[in-house]
């Protein structure tokens, strides 16, 4: 796996900031945010009653200042399942396209989940959705009770979207949590664009190359597992966040780590990888610490007037769980800094924010 000696990378403490606003606590997924025309336009989520998400806004700023506002989804097929919705693309035409991690309840001696992932549209800059369909399930026969990780039996999810440079594929990188243990932890799919409004020719990247996708048919993860998901301890990749860095000129993914845990996916650090281009699979650097400890769902969010999740430059905000208090810093070219990596213990996040991480 290639490395990326010619990156440096920098937290620097700043202002607290929060992605979402009372009642919420935290954020429970990627939070997908827009800008455009000086709005601000974000989506962040939460677990309770059950999987949901909320709309927030702001005014010629560069962060979501408004109420919480729950989204509606108008043709929702099965509303009593949980539904996160973790990225948003606009189209050329205005129309937002968004994907959603669902759980289903599995009944398990304690209550379990098997994940999937779907699609949906929006025409009124994301009050209200209308499902596209599904783009990744495993079958529900698959869920297996002997899971001890604390959340999940199997499936897909924990993922994000991101277009290429030239917005022809729509590039799917996501968690797998599937039986076979060889094709456990942070895999890709992509789709083209053009069948946004439908979800087909699934490709998926095998020997080298993308190929259809057939039936349950799964690719080999980027980035495996040590200890699989079956375990109360999973040594295991999770959770990407991908951006393409104008500056660097490559797309970034920060990824959560889990090890050591005791059914909770405890978190262990945050780590970074670099590609070029999201079309070879195989291009992602090796993964660098830059956080140990901290919280579930890293993201880098540009600071420019069009930047977002899925587009920021050589400076930007980092978050985890929808809190900030440190911008990064990237920096291409020359030799690289030593950059140990940043500590972020359960004291200290309390004693930023007023809460506990995971």
């Amino acid at each position: 796996m290639p490395a990326r000696a010619d990156i440096g990378i920098e937290l620097v403490p700043a202002d607290p900031l929060l992605l979402h606003a009372p009642p919420l606590r935290r954020t429970d997924s990627n939070s997908p945010l827009l800008r455009r025309g000086g709005r601000t336009l974000a989506f962040v989520s939460h677990y309770l009653p059950r999987g949901h998400t909320y709309r927030r806004t702001g005014e010629n700023s560069l962060w979501p200042g408004g109420a919480l506002d729950p989204v509606k989804l108008l043709d929702d097929p099965t509303p009593e399942v949980g539904k996160w919705i973790q990225s948003v693309w606009r189209a050329p035409d205005g129309r937002l396209f968004g994907w959603y991690h669902a759980e289903e309840v599995v009944p398990c001696a304690k209550p379990l989940f098997l994940p999937h992932i779907g699609a949906l549209w929006s025409e009124d800059e994301g009050k209200t959705w209308r499902t596209v369909g599904e783009v990744l399930r495993a079958p529900y026969a698959e869920a297996d009770c002997g899971y001890q990780n604390g959340f999940l039996t199997g499936g897909y999810g924990d993922f994000c979207v991101v277009p290429d440079r030239s917005a022809e594929w729509f590039y799917l990188h996501y968690s797998s949590y599937v039986p076979d243990e060889r094709l456990q932890g942070v895999s890709v799919l992509r789709y083209p664009v053009s069948e946004r409004d439908r979800p087909a020719a699934l490709e998926l990247w095998r020997d080298g190359r993308w190929q259809p996708k057939v039936g349950l048919q799964d690719g080999p993860p980027i980035f495996g597992v040590r200890r699989g998901w079956r375990h109360r301890d999973p040594a295991a990749w999770w959770g990407p966040a991908v951006h393409y860095n104008r500056d660097l000129d490559c797309f970034v993914m920060m990824l959560n780590w889990t090890e050591e845990g005791d059914g909770d996916i405890v978190q262990r650090g945050v780590f970074v990888s670099f590609n070029d281009d999201p079309a070879n699979p195989a291009g992602w650097s090796a993964p660098q610490r830059i956080v140990e400890g901290g919280s579930w769902y890293p993201q880098a969010i540009g600071l420019g007037p069009d930047d977002g999740d899925t587009l920021a430059g050589a400076e930007a905000r980092f978050f985890m769980s929808g809190y900030s208090a440190w911008t990064i810093r990237f920096r291409r070219g020359g030799t690289r800094p030593h950059f140990a990596p940043l500590a972020i213990s359960r004291q200290t996040f309390t004693e930023l924010f007023g809460i506990a991480p995971w």
